[in-house]
């Protein structure tokens, strides 16, 4: 029998249902004698409760009976029949029932001599009423205390009567396991209070550490989910997640994991700032498990030396350690601490770096958790001032027609735009288009990826990605090649999920990606407005490291006013000015990207770390 299985057996389909929890900082033995043998009832405000629910009987003249809420007194028998243990599965859950007409002053309870007859009691005018304490690991030594509570009714004019009764006393129902689950917290701490305390990866590269600072978080994901966003971590890597503006240069932090960023080894200097070659040494590595860094810096000829070399007179030496812990099959705490030594003269440094790394660490462990769980908003500030910028643009061109011509040639020579492209044949005599380019430096074969996995359903369009979700796309641009999207002939490039795309009809690798869009059958015959319309991605070789990207786009479209409107250059053409050039800028951006590469100390200690 596992953990969930006591209330299971019991009331499987309840009526009402209930959980709470706390976490604790104990052992789950110690948790489970406290919980399944001691005095729970230690709150003054739960004695006080139960004063209040008692005074009734005491003012009729019944003896005061003392109150306490210990499952080892909860026994029925026919005499006296109530709560009682129908499950004791130690050390991990004790679950608790009675059927009675608890609606009642003076409640007629009803005994049952085990699990499987309180499960099967089916006698109309009842409500059976079940709740489970458990005691659950959580991690390598903390513990959840779980209360759950199981009502249902054996007739539904019972399950009336209940659900008024609980209106009037599941306030105090709550309130009474709220309170319980307090004091059992107050009395055993709570892991967040005791994780400075704990001992952690890392801390034996720095044992004579001055100071020390530990932030957790609880993410909904395995280890393994998180230890790439982790191991991919650097300043012209995949940032540190925390607030780029101060270590990242500015660059956005990545929102995917980066495959050819995964491979860091034990004496790898990860760099801390866009210029320079200082950072943070890798000092060990166990996957899924630990990723610590450090430095040793030399505080008079400002520079860092390795880690495992002896401290200068000066010096301000760290330790950064970033510990899994696992909590159960689908969460992990996540420990970010930092320890440092540092000489006499390096006090002062201390003051302004605390509060520092206590806001960068803070904004890095929320971020980090929200890519883990796969929960960061589609769009970010970043993405809502492009889109102001892109809207702008698109203004601007619709109010400036007479600039049409100059900007259906954006990037490229009158030469290059008048000459054929591959995917001119499809629409030979365009009553519009453009032929907009750009010059990468990198190679076509390079730049091919990119171009093979654009639309909405795949890698986005690498373009204003705020103003394509307002109109409802729902994409997200692609920050690198994820080969399985490639387009092939027969393939459909999607622009709008409510929006027929356009057929790849040619893919010529590194040398041309050519999709084209029919004219509607059936506007044809019903004399509505109708376009065929090709666009193409022609990649020219300009040298080994070198190629320009055409972006060409035909179309013809049905005579009269409303086909001129829909499918015309007075407004469409506007709207694909600024979208292709991002586009274009979007493409050129990536592929001319190369991740800053890991650094590495002169003569790297060779017993830093663990290598996992």
């Amino acid at each position: 029998m596992t953990v969930i299985d006591a209330l299971d057996r019991l009331i499987q389909a309840p009526q009402l249902l209930e959980i709470d929890h706390v976490d604790v900082a104990e052992a789950p033995a110690r948790v489970w004698e406290l919980v399944r043998h001691a005095d729970l009832a230690r709150s003054p405000l739960i004695h006080a409760l139960f004063a209040v629910r008692t005074l009734p009987d005491r003012l009729n003249g019944k003896p005061a009976v003392p109150f306490s809420i210990r499952v080892d007194d909860l026994v029925s028998t026919p005499e006296r029949p109530g709560f009682q243990i129908l499950v004791d599965d130690p050390p991990r859950e004790v679950a608790v029932g009675a059927i009675g007409k608890v609606w009642k002053g003076e409640i007629p309870f009803i005994h049952v001599t085990n699990a499987e007859a309180f499960a099967k009691f089916e006698t109309p005018g009842y409500a059976r009423v079940a709740w489970a304490l458990r005691v659950i690991p959580r991690g390598d030594r903390d513990s959840r205390i779980e209360i759950e509570v199981r009502v249902d009714a054996t007739d539904d004019p019972s399950w009336r009567k209940f659900r008024r009764y609980f209106r009037l006393i599941g306030i105090g129902s709550r309130f009474i396991r709220h309170s319980l689950l307090g004091s059992l917290a107050k009395e055993l701490g709570a892991p967040e209070a005791a994780e400075n305390e704990r001992a952690l990866d890392g801390d034996d590269l720095l044992p004579d550490a001055t100071a020390q600072d530990t932030r957790s978080i609880t993410i909904a994901a395995p280890p393994a989910a998180i230890w790439p966003w982790l191991v991919q971590m650097g300043c012209g890597r995949a940032g540190f997640y925390a607030i780029d503006v101060l270590d990242n240069g500015g660059e956005p932090s990545a929102r995917e994991v980066h495959p050819e960023l995964l491979t860091p080894r034990v004496g790898d200097v990860v760099r801390a700032r866009p210029k320079g070659e200082d950072g943070f040494e890798i000092l060990r590595i166990e996957t899924n498990r630990c990723l610590v860094l450090g430095g040793l810096h030399d505080a008079e000829a400002r520079r860092q030396i390795r880690f495992d070399s002896p401290r200068p007179a000066a010096y301000w030496q760290v330790t950064w350690a970033f510990v899994l812990e696992t909590l159960d099959d689908h969460a992990t705490r996540l420990h970010a601490r930092a320890r440092v030594a540092f000489s006499r003269d390096q006090r002062l440094r201390l003051a302004w770096i605390r509060p520092v790394h206590a806001l960068m660490q803070t904004a890095q462990l929320r971020h980090l958790a929200a890519r883990a769980e796969n929960r960061l908003p589609q769009d970010g500030w970043r993405d809502v001032v492009a889109g102001a910028g892109g809207a702008a643009v698109m203004t601007a061109a619709l109010l400036t027609p007479f600039l049409r011509g100059r900007r259906s040639v954006w990037g490229v020579d009158a030469e290059t735009a008048n000459r054929d492209h591959a995917g001119d044949d499809l629409v030979p005599r365009p009553d519009w288009s453009w032929t907009h380019g750009v010059e990468i430096g990198a190679s076509a074969a390079a730049v091919w990826p990119w171009i093979a996995q654009i639309g909405a359903d795949r890698a986005g369009f690498y373009s204003y990605q705020g103003l394509e979700n307002l109109v409802g796309c729902r994409l997200r641009n692609a920050e690198r090649i994820h080969a399985e999207w490639e387009l092939r002939p027969g393939d459909e490039l999607m622009l709008h999920p409510r929006i027929p795309g356009l057929r790849v009809v040619r893919a010529e690798p590194p040398r041309s990606l050519v999709a084209y869009g029919l004219p509607d059958e059936h506007a044809v015959l019903a004399g509505k407005p109708w376009a065929a319309a090709s666009w193409a991605f022609i990649l020219e070789p300009l040298g080994p490291d070198r190629c320009r990207l055409i972006s060409r786009y035909r179309v013809t479209a049905s005579r009269g006013l409303l086909g001129r409107l829909v499918f015309g250059p007075t407004l469409v053409e506007p709207v694909g000015f600024a979208m292709d050039r991002r586009m274009l800028l979007g493409v050129k951006k990536r592929a001319e990207h190369l991740a800053r590469p890991l650094g590495r100390l002169a003569n790297p200690p060779e017993k830093a770390g663990i290598a996992g």
